[in-house]
């Protein structure tokens, strides 16, 4: 775990997700158009996602697409062990919910000619670029992205609990999920002939 505290009158100029930077939170740091801002480490992950959602619908309009449908979808797990041993053999008892979250887009039009959407704010995003070049130099039709994302600035995680231990604020609320998955269906009308 790597840590950086800095005084807090050297965070004069910089944005945060929340608008004031509180003394003894935890910040992620985070570079966009507008410069750097800071997101409390507890609300990374869905600023995170949001984030990327954002970018996806902002990317398959650019380059023109007549639908755009994009989901986001929470996987909860919950397990409740069973204490009490029979022949030596535990249980478990696991329960697997998937459910909306919350965020869903769906767009139907008539499309437009693809622009190019780069420079890309997440270039290293999987799927984002390879859409670009799909639609740009190989005319798709449809390009689906699925996307997982694992919680890993969770306030009850690994890293949140160390945290936690030597008496930093994190923010944001408890892990609601393992995981969250957000899919991405774009479709693009044919290319327009040119006739002479």
């Amino acid at each position: 775990m790597e840590l950086h505290q800095v005084p807090l009158d050297s965070a004069n100029g910089i944005r945060s997700s929340e608008g004031v930077i509180r003394p003894g939170l935890v910040y992620v740091p985070v570079q966009s158009e507008a410069g750097p801002f800071l997101v409390p480490f507890g609300e990374y992950d869905e600023w995170s996602l949001r984030d990327r959602y954002n970018e996806a619908i902002r990317i398959m309009n650019t380059l023109g697409a007549s639908t755009i449908v994009c989901e986001t979808f929470q996987e909860v797990v919950v397990r409740r062990g069973v204490r009490a041993k029979v022949l030596r053999k535990g249980a478990e008892l696991k329960q697997r919910r998937v459910e909306n979250s919350g965020f869903d887009f769906r767009h139907e039009g008539a499309g437009s000619s693809p622009r190019d959407p780069r420079p890309l704010r997440r270039p290293n995003e999987p799927g984002f670029a390879a859409a670009v070049s799909s639609v740009l130099e190989n005319g798709a039709r449809e390009i689906v992205i699925n996307i997982r994302n694992s919680r890993t600035h969770s306030v009850d995680g690994a890293l949140g609990l160390q945290l936690k231990k030597v008496g930093f604020d994190l923010s944001g609320g408890t892990q609601r999920s393992d995981a969250t998955s957000l899919h991405i269906r774009a479709g693009f009308p044919p290319a327009r002939k040119m006739w002479k």
